[in-house]
């Protein structure tokens, strides 16, 4: 992926601009460190995440799995997403999988989840995979909403509580290919 330069937010006269890149195996540390500051408002919201768990080893394993794309902004990480190509066993099709999209909370709502999700779907592109997918959790309804307006799909249960009260859906958009 090409380093894209984009406008994330006025504040008076000034132009904020953001950076977005792939990670290198030297930005595990703080992809680990801002993502856990990212999602710590919602430690409440998601007690049973594994999230909380998650080890800069686990993050490692990621980056090998796939990439994962960072904003840079101010001279630090605000924000990334995670995403690899999958295989659908089932539909014998490839999809890419988008996993922990993260933005700090002093850079949300300035369009900076939006600008990495677009860098997921040119993701996609580039691997001519023409489905996107990924889960969002029951209890962040607005975070269905946001992928809404991205122009992605509800989808069906992806995760069960042990109660057999659903947990998470599966949302998904099929990306054109060029």
């Amino acid at each position: 992926m090409t380093i894209d330069r984009f406008a994330v937010s006025q504040e008076g006269s000034c132009l904020q601009v953001g950076t977005l890149r792939n990670a290198a195996p030297a930005d595990v540390p703080a992809i680990h460190a801002m993502t856990q500051i990212a999602y710590a408002g919602y430690r409440d919201r998601l007690p049973y995440s594994s999230l909380w768990q998650e080890t800069e080893a686990d993050v490692a394993q990621e980056l090998a799995a796939g990439i994962i794309v960072l904003c840079e902004t101010a001279g630090q990480i605000g924000g990334s997403v995670r995403c690899q190509v999958r295989n659908d066993v089932a539909a014998c099709q490839p999809f890419v999988y988008v996993h922990r999209l993260a933005v700090l909370p002093q850079y949300q709502r300035q369009g900076i989840g939006r600008q990495l999700m677009q860098a997921v779907e040119a993701f996609a592109q580039e691997h001519q995979v023409n489905w996107v997918r990924l889960e969002y959790r029951l209890a962040q309804p607005e975070n269905a909403l946001f992928y809404d307006r991205l122009g992605y799909h509800m989808g069906e249960t992806s995760r069960f509580f042990a109660d057999g009260s659903p947990r998470s859906r599966w949302m998904f958009k099929q990306i054109s290919l060029p």
